[in-house]
C-alpha cells in the first residue's frame, strides 16, 4: 500500500494515447474497418481516395509502405531459423545452451517459440480421423529412400518447399497488364478526369481510324461517331464500357505514333517518351473501365474493348504471348458465355443491325484465337462443332444503319471494303484451323490426310479469297491503295505460312536413304512457300523506304509479317544446312551448289540485308541478322573453296533468334515418334547430343530429333518430337 501511495497519479484531465487502428472514414462513422488499404467498407463507398490511417510516431509513410515486406522477410527468417535447428539435428550436433533467463521457460524450442503468429487449434474429431501424411519418398540412382513424415528430413524438405515458393510469390511476373498490371480501383469521376481534351483525343482517334488495325471489324463508325458526339456532351451519362472502348483506342493511337515518329527530328525521343507515357495511361485508364463495368460478366462494349487492348498488348507489342493466349481464350469463353457462337438468326430479339456487328467480333475472336495458338503451338479453343455462326456481309458501314429491319444484299467480292480481307481470312479458317489441330494433336496425322487437308486449302485459296486479295490476279497493282496492298500481302502469306506448318515435318525428318517422290514433293512444296514469303519480304522493305508507296506503313510491314518471314527464314536455313541429304549429286564427285540451293542462298543473303538495315531500330532484328551472317558465311567460304556446303551446325547459332517472337513458349511434353505411313518403329541414330533448340512452325525440336537418321529398309518419314521447353530471350 505504501508503494501505490509513493507512485505519482496522472493529471485528471489527461486521457490514456490510444492507437488509432480504424481508417479515418470507418472512426467518423463508427464503422468496423477491416484495416486495409483501401478497407472493404470504404470500397463499397466508392471512398478510395478517402481511405487515409492516422500517422503515429513510430509509423511514417516508408514505413507503412515496407510493411509487408517485413512481415516477408520476418516470415523468411524464421523459416530459415528452422531450417538451420533441422540440420543441426540431422548433423547430431547439441544446440547451444541459451543463457539462463530470469524466468520459468520450457526447456526446448517449440513450434509456438518460432511462429509465435499461429495458434494450433484443437483438433476436431473429423481432423484426428483424417489419413496421415505419407511421408517422403525419394527415388535416385543410388537407391531409394523414404522417411516418414515426423522425420526431420521430410519436415526440411517442405520446409525448403516452402521457401522457393515465398520466393516465388515474391517476385512480380510480367505480362498483361489486365492479369498483372498494377491497376487500383478507380471511381467514375477519376477515369473522367483523365481524358484529354477534345483536339487531343480527335487527333489521335482520327489516327486509330485511319491505321485500319482493328477497328472495321469491330465498330460501326456512324454509330461510334454520334456515340462520341453524345459522351462530349454529357460525359456523365455514357456507359463506363464506352468509356473504356475509347480509351483503348487511344492506347492504339499513341502506341502507332511511337512507331511512326521521325527520329531525324530533335525532339523525337522527348515526343517518344511523351507518346510512351500517354500510351500507359491510356491502358491503365481502359482497364480500370473494364474492371469498373465488371467485364466478367458480359455486355456492350466488353468484347470491342478486350479484343482492342489485346491488339495493343501482344499483336503490336509482342509481349508475353502466353498471356496473349490466355487472354484471347478468355474474350473467346466470355463471347460464347454471350452467345456469339450462335448465328443471331436463331433469336428474334436481335436486329439485323446487331446480328451483323456480332458476326464481325466473333469472326475477329477466331482469328485472334488461331493466329495465337499457332504462334504458341498449343491447341485452338474454338472448335467447329459448337458454331454455327455465319460470315459477316461484304458491306460498308454505311450501307446498314441500326434503325435497318432487312440487311441490304452483300457487296460483289471484286469490290474492295474494309471488312473484305476479315471475310477472306475467315473463309482459310476452315483449312487453317484443321493445319492447327493436326500440329497439336497427339496423334500425328498420316500422309494421306496431310494431302487432304492440303487439297482443302488449294481449294479455298483458289475459289473462296475475293480476286482482288489475290496477289496474281491483280495486273495493275500500282494504282491500288497501300493499305490494299498490305491486306492482299496478308492473305498470301497466310496462304504461304499454312503451307509451311502442313509440310515442314517432311523438312524435317526427311530420310537419309531411299526418299520416294511424296517426300520430295513436300520438300518442295515447303521450300516454294518459304522462298514466296521472302520475296515479298523483298518487295515491302524496298516500298517501305522513304518516298515509298508503303512508308506511313512501316511500322504495319515490321510488326505484323515479321513472324511470317522468320519462320520462312529458319526453313530455308534448316534446308541450307543438309542440302546434301535433300539433293543427291547427279555425277559421282559432284561439288558444286545445285540451282535450287544458290536460288535459297541468294535469297537468304537478301534477307540479311534486310535485317542488317532493321537492326538499327530493333535489337530483335540485329539478333536475326547476326545468326544468318553466321549461316551465311559458312555457305559463302564453302562455295568459294568448291567443296560443297560446309558442316555448319546451324541448331546452335540460330538460337539467336528471338524465338518468343513465334510465342515459343510450351508446356513440357514427352518425347514420342511423329509418322507418316505404316507402324514400324524404326532405329533411332542419334548424330548429336546438343540441346540446341529452334523453333520451325509452331515447335521447338531439340537438336536429337532434328539430326534424326533413317534405317535404310524404312519407307516411312519420321520426326522425333523434342522436350519441349520455354526459352527465354532477356
Amino acid at each position: 500500500m505504501a508503494d501505490n501511495a509513493q507512485r505519482p497519479r496522472p493529471p485528471p484531465n489527461r486521457r490514456r494515447d490510444k492507437v488509432q487502428l480504424s481508417c479515418d472514414p470507418c472512426r467518423h462513422r463508427k464503422l468496423r474497418c477491416d484495416r486495409q488499404h483501401p478497407c472493404g467498407a470504404c470500397s463499397r463507398r466508392g471512398l478510395t481516395n478517402s481511405c487515409n490511417y492516422a500517422m503515429t510516431s513510430s509509423s511514417t509513410p516508408d514505413a507503412q509502405r515496407s510493411v509487408a515486406p517485413r512481415q516477408s522477410t520476418s516470415l523468411h527468417g524464421k523459416i530459415s531459423e528452422l531450417e538451420s535447428l533441422v540440420v543441426t539435428l540431422m548433423k547430431g550436433q547439441s544446440l547451444p545452451s541459451p543463457p539462463a533467463p530470469k524466468s520459468p521457460r520450457p526447456s526446448s524450442l517449440s513450434f509456438a517459440d518460432v511462429f509465435p503468429e499461429i495458434r494450433r487449434p484443437k483438433k476436431s474429431q473429423d481432423e484426428a480421423a483424417s489419413p496421415a501424411d505419407p511421408g517422403t519418398l525419394k527415388l535416385r540412382e543410388s537407391g531409394t529412400s523414404y522417411v516418414q513424415s515426423v522425420h526431420w528430413e521430410a519436415i526440411l524438405t517442405k520446409i525448403r518447399g516452402l521457401k522457393e515458393d515465398l520466393v516465388t510469390d515474391s517476385k512480380a511476373p510480367p505480362g498483361s497488364h489486365l492479369f498483372y498490371g498494377p491497376n487500383r480501383h478507380a471511381t467514375r469521376d477519376e477515369i473522367l478526369a483523365a481524358v484529354p481534351p477534345r483536339p487531343v483525343v480527335d487527333r489521335l482517334m482520327a489516327l486509330h481510324f485511319d491505321s485500319y488495325i482493328i477497328t472495321p471489324y469491330l465498330i460501326h463508325g456512324p454509330k461510334f461517331l454520334r456515340e462520341y458526339e453524345t459522351f462530349w456532351e454529357d460525359p456523365s451519362a455514357t456507359s463506363i464500357a464506352w468509356i473504356g472502348l475509347m480509351f483503348s483506342m487511344l492506347y492504339i493511337a499513341a502506341q502507332l505514333q511511337t512507331f511512326t515518329i521521325d527520329f531525324t527530328n530533335g525532339r523525337a525521343e522527348s515526343l517518344k517518351a511523351e507518346y510512351l507515357t500517354m500510351k500507359d495511361a491510356f491502358q491503365e485508364k481502359a482497364v480500370q473501365c473494364l474492371i469498373l463495368a465488371r467485364y466478367t460478366t458480359g455486355g456492350p462494349y466488353i468484347l470491342e474493348t478486350l479484343i482492342t487492348v489485346l491488339t495493343g498488348e501482344f499483336v503490336l507489342l509482342k509481349d508475353s504471348a502466353t498471356d496473349g493466349w490466355l487472354l484471347i481464350s478468355m474474350i473467346l469463353h466470355l463471347a460464347m458465355r454471350m452467345g456469339y457462337h450462335r448465328d443471331p438468326d436463331h433469336f428474334p430479339g436481335i436486329s439485323p443491325f446487331e446480328g451483323e456487328m456480332r458476326r464481325r467480333i466473333w469472326t475477329t475472336i477466331l482469328q485472334l484465337d488461331l493466329v495465337l495458338s499457332l504462334e504458341m503451338g498449343l491447341p485452338r479453343s474454338a472448335t467447329d462443332t459448337h458454331i454455327d455462326t455465319k460470315q459477316p456481309r461484304n458491306l460498308r458501314d454505311c450501307d446498314f444503319e441500326e434503325d435497318t429491319t432487312e440487311m441490304p444484299p452483300p457487296r460483289p467480292e471484286t469490290e474492295w471494303t474494309p471488312v473484305l480481307p476479315l471475310i477472306a481470312r475467315g473463309r482459310l479458317i476452315s483449312a487453317l484451323g484443321l493445319i492447327c489441330d493436326v500440329n497439336t494433336d497427339i496423334n500425328p496425322p498420316s500422309y494421306d490426310e496431310v494431302i487432304k487437308v492440303d487439297a482443302l486449302l488449294e481449294d479455298v485459296y483458289n475459289r473462296a479469297i475475293p480476286p482482288v486479295l489475290r496477289w496474281e490476279t491483280m495486273p495493275h497493282p500500282i494504282t491500288d491503295s497501300p493499305n490494299l496492298v498490305v491486306q492482299r500481302v496478308s492473305v498470301e502469306t497466310t496462304y504461304y505460312k499454312s503451307r509451311i506448318l502442313l509440310y515442314r515435318r517432311a523438312l524435317i525428318s526427311y530420310p537419309v536413304r531411299q526418299s520416294q517422290e511424296r517426300d520430295r514433293e513436300s520438300v518442295r512444296i515447303c521450300l516454294d512457300s518459304a522462298l514466296k514469303i521472302l520475296s515479298f519480304q523483298q518487295m515491302l522493305h524496298e516500298e517501305s523506304q522513304p518516298f515509298g508507296r508503303l512508308c506511313q506503313l512501316r511500322w504495319k510491314v515490321t510488326r505484323i509479317f515479321n513472324q511470317d518471314v522468320l519462320l520462312a527464314t529458319s526453313v530455308l536455313c534448316l534446308y541450307l544446312q543438309d542440302v546434301d541429304k535433300f539433293e543427291l549429286p547427279e555425277t559421282a564427285g559432284q561439288t558444286t551448289w545445285s540451282p535450287r540451293a544458290e536460288e535459297i542462298r541468294q535469297r537468304l543473303t537478301i534477307s540479311h540485308k534486310i535485317w542488317l538495315q532493321m537492326s538499327t531500330a530493333s535489337a530483335e532484328a540485329g539478333k536475326v541478322a547476326k545468326a544468318l551472317s553466321i549461316v551465311l558465311g559458312n555457305t559463302e567460304a564453302s562455295a568459294e573453296d568448291g567443296s560443297g556446303p560446309a558442316s555448319y551446325d546451324f541448331l546452335t547459332d540460330f538460337d539467336a533468334i528471338p524465338l518468343n517472337e513465334f510465342g515459343a513458349t510450351f508446356n513440357n511434353q514427352s518425347r514420342h515418334n511423329q509418322k507418316y505411313g505404316s507402324k514400324h518403329e524404326p532405329s533411332v541414330k542419334e548424330c548429336d547430343t546438343k540441346t540446341a533448340y529452334v523453333l520451325t512452325g509452331g515447335y521447338l525440336f531439340s537438336h536429337r530429333a532434328l539430326r534424326t537418321e533413317m534405317p535404310a529398309n524404312s519407307h516411312d518419314r519420321v520426326i522425333n518430337r523434342g522436350d519441349i521447353v520455354q526459352v527465354n530471350y532477356e
